[in-house]
């Protein structure tokens, strides 16, 4: 073996000598039993299959880790680590008797930094890796339409081409990839050998990755936990968080949306508690792949058979689903600081996100939610709120009902929405103020309808959307009050 190499222009050092020949060992001794090579004569397996893929630790700049794509018995993979030890490699293979001969030799050689990745390389595939070879099979287009969603720009697909690649229809060619170039392509033949190679190196030229999360037969390699029956317990209290009929009881509520999600991870992260997909889903932003990954290492992501996903994503974000708890609301205690304090009674969800969305742009210091308003965090409020309802300072409140009382005991401004109040365009708010409107349907108590305002109104319309009325309100505030919020 050692004369076959320095003939080859290599010369092995001890500790490589050692590796390769029980390398060697291992493919004669399991040869016949898992199949993992035509070549049985000892020459043939030393220049065609070691000398060969030894050569492009030489030729090729090969950054790490590298994704061995179809590496069959090991090649090139174990024979790039042995001559550079540094390198981190992923073998690729879908067999599986070629994978437990892998994960075998892995153990023998004393790798590090080697691991085995069980399964077909496509687009459901995803890698943190910086470059991906194989001794190629297929063509050039072909290798790079398995692998461009996850290598970075600046990515290298090293192919390995035997002496029939010119024959082969269009192996060489990448017309049409926009994001990928040629950078090198070199004829060689292994030193005293007739046996001619090419090798062709490509690069991405563009930033986009993406991950594709499926459910896989074997889970190995998976991304997450698979779910594909309604009768999985999990899944059962998932679809009762979705419903969000008992976010008050069960205190767990769910986010969808692309924003919202990364939104309620940043603001609450020690709320976040699993991270849900669907089967398929393609996902190309960094950021919430990375927010996929943190949740897999947890173990608390779950990829679903879609038309379970579909159960749960009420409100058709086709996204990752965030399931959280819902975060401890403090308890108002009928002060009012400067500025506006605004009172939510809505039992619309729709309404009640909508207001505090509204609140929240224009300065609202305090958002109370009365004890007749939906949970600040169901499902469709939280959506309706764009998010808002992650940053505001929410307080749980009293009744409508006790607001009278309270307004004595503690003496701050109320200020009720109501047709029968002053005109809003003439009214001056106070300096700190208590803003309430009616409840959806019933509107205001009696006792509180003595210092209200009015928002006018055409003939034939009854009243304003109770939400849309609280805006308008707290856009007159604010005008009056100016950019801080406060009077001038």
């Amino acid at each position: 073996m050692l004369e076959l190499f320095a003939a080859s222009g290599i010369d092995l050092d001890k500790g490589r000598a050692e590796l390769f020949a029980r390398f060697y060992d291992l493919l004669e001794r399991y040869n016949d039993e898992l199949d993992l090579s035509r070549l049985k004569r000892f020459e043939d397996i030393i220049i065609k299959h070691f000398i060969d893929c030894a050569l492009v630790a030489s030729l090729a700049d090969i950054p790490s880790p590298v994704v061995d794509i179809g590496t069959g018995a090991g090649f090139p993979g174990i024979p790039l680590k042995i001559m550079k030890p540094d390198l981190r490699i992923i073998l690729a293979e879908p067999r599986h008797k070629r994978v437990d001969f892998l994960r075998m030799a892995i153990g023998e050689l004393g790798f590090a930094d080697v691991s085995v990745y069980p399964h077909l390389v496509g687009p459901h595939s995803f890698f943190e890796a910086n470059a991906v070879v194989t001794r190629a099979l297929e063509s050039a287009s072909d290798t790079i339409g398995r692998v461009r969603h996850f290598l970075p720009l600046g990515g290298r697909v090293i192919l390995m081409k035997g002496p029939s690649a010119d024959e082969e229809p269009g192996a060489d060619s990448i017309a049409g990839m926009d994001d990928f170039c040629e950078i090198e392509r070199r004829d060689y033949s292994i030193p005293g050998t007739p046996h001619r190679r090419r090798l062709l190196v490509f690069e991405k030229t563009s930033a986009v990755r993406a991950v594709t999360y499926r459910i896989l037969t074997r889970a190995e390699g998976m991304a997450g936990t698979a779910i594909t029956s309604a009768d999985n317990a999990a899944f059962k209290a998932m679809k009762k968080t979705a419903s969000g009929a008992s976010v008050k009881k069960t205190e767990r509520t769910i986010v969808g949306g692309r924003k919202l999600i990364l939104e309620a991870a940043a603001r609450l992260p020690g709320l976040c508690e699993s991270l849900v997909l669907f089967d398929g889903l393609r996902e190309d932003d960094d950021a919430r792949n990375a927010l996929i990954a943190s949740f897999a290492e947890r173990g608390r992501l779950y990829v679903l058979k879609k038309s379970l996903y579909n159960e749960l994503d009420v409100s058709a974000t086709k996204g990752p689903l965030l399931f959280m708890r819902v975060p401890d609301l403090g308890e108002w205690d009928g002060s009012v600081d400067e500025g506006c304090t605004l009172l939510v009674p809505f039992q619309d969800p729709a309404n009640a996100g909508a207001v505090i969305r509204t609140a929240a742009a224009f300065g609202v210091t305090r958002i109370v939610m009365l004890r007749e308003a939906v949970n600040p965090f169901h499902p469709r409020c939280v959506r309706a709120s764009g998010g808002a309802v992650f940053g505001a300072t929410l307080l749980r409140g009293p009744s409508i009902d006790e607001l009278a009382r309270l307004r004595e005991e503690k003496g701050f401004e109320l200020v009720a929405l109501d047709r029968g109040g002053a005109p809003i365009a003439a009214y001056r708010f106070p300096k700190g103020f208590a803003l309430l409107a009616g409840v959806e349907g019933p509107g205001l108590p009696d006792a509180l309808r003595a210092n209200a305002v009015s928002i006018p109104m055409e003939g034939g319309v009854e009243s304003l959307n109770a939400a849309v009325a609280a805006s308008i309100a707290l856009y007159a505030w604010r005008s009056l009050a100016g950019p801080s919020g406060r009077r001038s």
